[in-house]
């Protein structure tokens, strides 16, 4: 029923899409066309562009920092604490000594802690960067602080300074 109320369209309606597609195609190809100019290879051929170079007693200092120091967040043989992972977990159970305060006031959650990893293994740099309350942090940066020397990592063979996280997990029970 509603095929018969419905008004038929114009035939030029249909033409105009057929239309669109040889338009379309004929402004790409006139686009990509690429037809040298002899007024513009003029212009270019006559034209001197002068440049002179100023240096900065400055910019010179910085440029010459050694690459060597650069810390690390990744690198191709990340640094390892003696033992593996597994070492490292026991390490922070067995060292962690919960807060007198902290259990009193039933704080806990979980501090992270970055550090360096020195190329001779020592830990130094120690920050936290993901808080839960002073007492807690300052337990897990006091136990960062006390590990042992980590086996350093590598780069291109080379031994670097690495950037590490570790997540000290504070839980009553």
């Amino acid at each position: 029923m509603s095929m018969k109320n419905r008004q038929k369209t114009n035939s030029f309606a249909g033409y105009k899409y057929l239309l669109f597609v040889p338009l379309t195609f004929a402004l790409v190809f006139m686009n990509s066309c690429k037809q040298k100019s002899p007024v513009n290879e003029q212009v270019v051929k006559d034209t001197k562009v002068e440049t002179k170079a100023e240096t900065n007693k400055d910019t010179a200092q910085i440029n010459n920092a050694k690459p060597a120091d650069k810390v690390y967040d990744v690198c191709e043989e990340m640094p390892t604490f003696p033992g593996g992972q597994a070492a490292l977990m026991k390490y922070l159970s067995e060292n962690i000594k919960y807060p007198k305060a902290a259990e009193k006031a039933r704080e806990q959650g979980r501090v992270v802690v970055s550090f360096t990893v020195e190329k001779d293994g020592a830990v130094a740099d120690v920050k936290v960067v993901r808080s839960v309350t002073p007492t807690l942090d300052a337990e897990a940066v006091r136990v960062i602080k006390a590990m042992p020397k980590w086996v350093s990592g590598k780069q291109d063979g080379q031994l670097v300074r690495v950037r590490y996280n570790v997540p000290v997990s504070f839980k009553l029970q």
